[in-house]
């Protein structure tokens, strides 16, 4: 299957290409906003050259990793509406034009965070640039799929924000939130979803990835600690602040089972030990 995976230079495109690299099945070109290393070179907030890129690629399936994130989006919220909001769609209409499919990944973050347990048929209630932004790219067009997660994984990127990368530059005490929930994935197991689905072209619309039970960010802290080897930090319970966005799932035809979080970042961890 020719596979064209976009924002291959981000959290979740850096390890969906590591991941399909070493699949059997798969030819795999993807694209950063520099190029370089074997990536295309492309900006995504120039749509004619995704659709240029998308075309001279002839891919039969496109992951659609690329994501203006949380502060980022707030302060520039025209490409915030652009890169999050619009592209998918237009991916999708680009799609269309060669026959292909497109899986794009959106995030819990298009929920407010007040009570947790949220399906695939609540409304988006998120109020920040990022939330909704990223509510109005989802694709539910049932040609195409839509995975719904919250990940968690290694960030090459120095501008990287994600609770992994900030963890692991500490040391001392740090404090672990006892009432921040989640239950999301590593972006190991997402790509492990992403070949599920590969193979499952009759899925489409929306679907939620989520872990197999939920825990609060101070249990992560533990477990990263625990398979990091990171005995030189002391995760510090804190009572505030208070969020849920947990997800649940009503459909029943989107079959994917993924691990707990402790399983899945224990993987996670080794993973990357055999890379260096």
């Amino acid at each position: 299957m020719r596979l064209l995976v976009l924002g291959g230079g981000g959290m979740a495109g850096s390890m969906m290409v590591d991941y399909f690299r070493g699949r059997d099945g798969f030819e795999l070109s993807w694209t950063t906003r520099g190029g370089g290393d074997g990536s295309l070179p492309l900006d995504a907030s120039d749509l004619e050259a995704v659709r240029r890129t998308v075309a001279a690629v002839r891919p039969e399936l496109i992951v659609n990793c690329i994501g203006k994130l949380n502060a980022d989006a707030e302060a520039h919220p025209l490409e915030a509406y652009t890169v999050n909001g619009l592209l998918p769609h237009w991916l999708a209409f680009a799609a269309g034009e060669i026959g292909a499919r497109l899986i794009h990944v959106s995030s819990d973050c298009v929920f407010l965070g007040d009570r947790g347990g949220y399906t695939e048929l609540d409304q988006p209630d998120g109020t920040t640039v990022y939330a909704r932004s990223k509510a109005l790219g989802e694709v539910r067009d049932p040609r195409h799929l839509t995975i719904r997660t919250s990940i968690i994984g290694p960030d090459a990127s120095p501008k990287g924000i994600g609770l992994l990368r900030w963890f692991l530059a500490q040391t001392g005490e740090v404090s672990g939130y006892s009432r921040v929930y989640w239950n999301g994935v590593t972006t190991l197991e997402l790509a492990k979803a992403v070949e599920h689905a590969a193979a499952r072209p009759e899925i489409g619309g929306l679907v939620h990835l989520l872990a197999a039970a939920p825990a609060s960010k101070r249990e992560m802290l533990e477990w990263f600690k625990e398979a990091y080897g990171r005995g030189d930090v002391t995760v510090v319970p804190a009572a505030e602040p208070e969020i849920d966005r947990t997800l649940s799932a009503v459909r029943t035809d989107w079959d994917y089972l993924a691990p707990s979080i402790p399983d899945m970042v224990r993987e996670l961890a080794a993973w990357e030990r055999r890379r260096g």
